[in-house]
């Protein structure tokens, strides 16, 4: 899908899943999003501009996060009830495809109890986030057992305007981008590994 504004895209899923039925396909849209703070179902408290930047309240899990160009997001429209799936399990699938990802660029990454999205090692931070800080955001919408919404992979984003928020609702979470771990890494370059792990991962769930 290339760069996509964020309002756009998320009309398209919406109208996506609506006039889905029994014989629509599943999908799984990749793309970038213009400069936004979107905020889930859990903290819809504004619609004011934070130092320039729009937010937009969502229909999706979660608090607040950032989109931005260098990040890798992922859409998958799924229907749960014809696949066998749980939510759950569809967030299992979701963490499994990005961890595959981050170890073909040499990066082991951690998922935290209670703190859905994946997370790297890196010395610093505190509380439940010691010695942590966050890659990749996930936040999901199940609506007739048809899922949107996705995930957020930082891979050579900028990163400054999650210093403006409490990053998904917790002070002081530290935010990384996969390119500051594997120098190798880049938007391109983690855009075709994680096409290939997708297939892999969520054909195997479908076989």
């Amino acid at each position: 899908m290339g760069k996509v504004d964020y309002l756009t895209a998320w009309q398209e899923m919406i109208d996506f899943t609506k006039k889905r039925d029994q014989t629509t396909e599943d999908e799984f849209w990749i793309c970038e999003h213009l400069p936004v703070f979107t905020l889930g179902t859990s903290l819809k408290n504004s619609i004011l501009p934070i130092r320039g930047i729009r937010c937009i309240n969502t229909d999706r899990g979660g608090k607040i996060t950032y989109h931005g160009p260098g990040q890798l997001v992922g859409y998958p429209l799924m229907d749960l009830r014809k696949n066998n799936l749980y939510p759950k399990e569809l967030l299992d699938l979701i963490n499994r495809t990005v961890l595959s990802v981050m170890r073909e660029f040499g990066i082991e990454g951690l998922l935290v109890p209670e703190a859905p999205g994946i997370y790297v090692s890196k010395p610093g931070g505190a509380n439940q986030f010691f010695n942590l800080a966050k890659i990749c955001s996930i936040g999901l919408k199940i609506s007739n057992h048809s899922s949107y919404h996705g995930f957020a992979l930082n891979v050579s984003a900028d990163l400054e305007p999650f210093s403006y928020i409490n990053p998904c609702g917790y002070e002081g979470l530290r935010i990384v981008n996969l390119n500051e771990i594997a120098q190798n890494a880049t938007l391109e370059s983690a855009k075709i590994v994680l096409v290939e792990k997708i297939k892999e991962q969520f054909r195997e769930k479908r076989s």
